[in-house]
């Protein structure tokens, strides 16, 4: 597939009235979604269909970038700052240091797109084109899509069971969904933590990050809204009501998420969103299921790093190579600690907050009194 055809496919997905472009700019923090579908889920399950061609849309304007004589003064930069980011370890995923800004080396190329796929969010879904818009991109070799699309589906199953089986049933339900999940093995990640390695010292790591913070902090808003969903079905469980209010509440501290401000994002996750960091109950719970979504976001991630790498040999050869090590489910694997450990060195708060409350600034460095004292006067605490 050629780079026009590419260029030509995004500018059919992003068309839009500059008007419209503007009046989601001014209302989207205020602003769910009302969808006439009869489920409790149906605004959010209408972000996740909605996510599904935003993501390959945001695969398609990172290839385009790269092929663009536009990207030269931006590659340079991106080289620079992964090399800067190699001899500094504590900038590193999941650890406590200074994260990155949300203006990347290619931020003409972001800010113009970045409208348009928010605007996308809000626009009816088709099912259909949603369940094949990695596949009709044509930007990823068929491995890479059939692993990505399976994982999809396994996350669609969760939310069912999630939404339609009590507690007594759940836990086999979930069992039964990943002994499905896992007898195609060709095209299922590991149920176990795989090596952070894979994440942060493969040859491309954090290209996607450094070079296109505000096109990784859109799709990780995704995946913060999928796991705060699974912890607040489950944390809901035996109240009706309560979970109603507290799906209603999520739509629109996502909305916060997705508003741009500046010029920017300035809610959006700067770090990976994990279950133990985001949905601990489901992680304690449902350990293997939990696995299996987190490792399928890793990839996502790996993937984008060797879409956004200005120099990759081979795309379609890397991409099957790692892909290829995401499906092994014997090597590369990692404590289950230790995998604990990275995923909450993330913090909540960069991860995108707890599933059902507000947080207003990091916890990092600060002591344990200061977590606990309250609120200082004319900045309440937002507990939503």
């Amino acid at each position: 597939m050629g780079f026009v055809m590419t260029k030509q496919t995004l500018m059919r997905i992003l068309r839009a009235p500059l008007g419209v472009l503007g009046l989601v700019s001014a209302t989207l923090h205020a602003q769910t979604l009302e969808v006439s579908e009869p489920s409790e889920l149906a605004g959010i399950n209408h972000y996740f269909d909605a996510f599904a061609i935003v993501q390959s849309v945001i695969f398609e304007e990172v290839l385009f970038t790269n092929a663009s004589p536009d990207s030269v003064a931006g590659k340079d930069l991106l080289r620079e700052s992964l090399v800067e980011l190699a001899r500094a370890p504590a900038s590193h995923y999941h650890s406590p240091g200074n994260h990155l800004a949300m203006l990347g080396p290619y931020r003409v190329f972001e800010s113009r797109a970045t409208p348009g796929l928010v605007a996308s969010l809000y626009r009816e879904q088709l099912a259909q084109t949603s369940n094949g818009a990695l596949q009709s991109s044509g930007i990823l070799p068929p491995v890479a899509v059939a692993v990505l699309e399976r994982g999809r589906q396994f996350n669609e199953r969760l939310l069912d069971i999630y939404t339609s089986a009590d507690g007594a049933d759940r836990s086999a339900e979930i069992d039964k969904a990943v002994e499905a999940y896992l007898s195609v093995a060709e095209h299922s990640v590991a149920p176990h933590p795989k090596s952070a390695d894979l994440l942060s010292k493969h040859s491309f790591a954090y290209a996607f990050r450094v070079g296109f913070p505000q096109f990784s902090g859109l799709l990780w808003s995704s995946q913060w809204l999928y796991l705060a969903t699974l912890e607040t079905l489950l944390l809901t469980d035996a109240d009706l009501q309560e979970r109603q209010r507290a799906l209603a509440n999520l739509q629109a501290r996502f909305a916060d998420k997705i508003q741009r401000a500046h010029g920017s994002f300035v809610n959006l996750p700067t770090d990976i969103p994990t279950m133990p960091a985001i949905a601990p109950t489901v992680f304690a719970r449902h350990r293997a299921a939990a696995m299996i979504v987190d490792n399928i976001a890793m990839l996502k991630i790996v993937i984008g790093d060797i879409l956004a790498h200005p120099d990759v040999p081979d795309r379609t050869a890397s991409i099957e190579a790692i892909t290829a090590r995401f499906v092994d489910k014997e090597n590369q694997l990692e404590e289950q600690m230790r995998y604990t450990i990275f995923a909450l060195r993330g913090g909540i708060f960069n991860q995108g907050g707890p599933a059902m409350s507000e947080m207003e600034q990091s916890e990092r460095y600060q002591s344990r009194e200061s977590l606990q004292a309250p609120p200082a006067a004319g900045r309440p605490m937002i507990v939503r």
